[in-house]
């Protein structure tokens, strides 16, 4: 299992943890976590189906960069933590 982290304010519960079955690449288990919780979908998926780049996306504590994260593999047991973009001025 993979543990997702989202932040509380995105869920109607308040509910921050999620799992997901399996391992793979990170976009992969993005998709994966979307389709077994359409709730989020808006909020981590493009209209044209793919993940959004601007959602910071750790693995493990570890901030993923845009251009490797669809080459990241996930293992079983770890934790992505996904947190929303900061704008400000």
């Amino acid at each position: 299992m993979i543990t997702i982290t989202v932040p509380a304010v995105w869920s109607p519960e308040r509910r921050t943890g999620y799992e997901v079955a399996g391992s793979g690449l990170l976009y992969d288990v993005v998709r994966r976590f979307v389709e077994e919780n359409p709730v989020f979908r808006r909020r981590l998926i493009g209209a044209d189906g793919a993940p959004l780049k601007y959602v910071n996306l750790f693995v493990d504590d570890e901030l993923i960069m845009r251009h490797l994260r669809e080459t990241t593999e996930v293992a079983p047991g770890s934790t992505v933590t996904i947190i929303s973009p900061m704008a400000g001025g």
